[in-house]
């Protein structure tokens, strides 16, 4: 996807707004992932949680005349994904009579929801930077955090010195360090914590 063809939140709106499908895969390409792993999170369960996103992008669709800002639509992706998402968990409690679960849906339950979405966004924005690293380098912070692979195997596979590996790493990590906002780079500690010591 051609991603430069949109210049701004500004005209991608616009777009929106006037029905171009072009627009809306933007769109979609930009949240499903990140919206499929926070609806995973609250359902624990993958292919509910992906049939559950598939649907709200349908409802986004449907509404895409009603959002003033880009900042509406995404919230509107939330707020649906989680609604949907307590909805699914709500009949999955119901038919296994688990009493326990319904007490997830009272008042006062909203700060793990908004700290969910926060650290959904976080790994987000971990994501696109990794996506942007030089491509050894990028292909190294990948192994280690999307594979969960230790130097000396990723050395193995990709027949380099394990010191390059380490060296890759650092480079990575120190240009993720000054592009990544605090919040996105201590998720990535957090994520480094618990890869090599758990």
């Amino acid at each position: 996807m051609a991603t430069d063809q949109i210049k701004n939140e500004d005209e991608l709106l616009e777009r929106l707004l006037k029905g171009d499908a072009y627009a809306f895969d933007y769109i979609f390409h930009k949240f499903y992932g990140a919206l499929c792993l926070f609806a995973t999170r609250l359902t624990s369960d993958k292919f509910t949680a992906e049939e559950i996103v598939q649907d709200i992008f349908c409802k986004l669709w449907s509404k895409h005349t009603d959002f003033p800002s880009l900042h509406a639509i995404k919230a509107f992706l939330y707020i649906s994904t989680r609604n949907a998402s307590l909805n699914a968990i709500k009949k999955q409690s119901r038919k296994m009579k688990h009493d326990l679960e319904l007490a997830f849906f009272k008042d006062g339950f909203e700060e793990p929801f908004l700290n969910e979405i926060i650290y959904i966004e976080a790994i987000r924005e971990i994501s696109a930077e990794v996506n942007a690293l030089p491509d050894q380098c990028g292909k190294i912070i990948k192994m280690i955090f999307e594979d969960g692979l230790q130097p000396k195997e990723i050395a193995d596979k990709l027949d380099i010195a394990i010191s390059t590996v380490y060296n890759q790493k650092m480079r990575g990590l120190s240009i993720l360090r000054k592009r990544l906002s605090d919040r996105g780079f201590a998720v990535l500690t957090s994520l480094i914590l618990s890869i090599y010591f758990k």
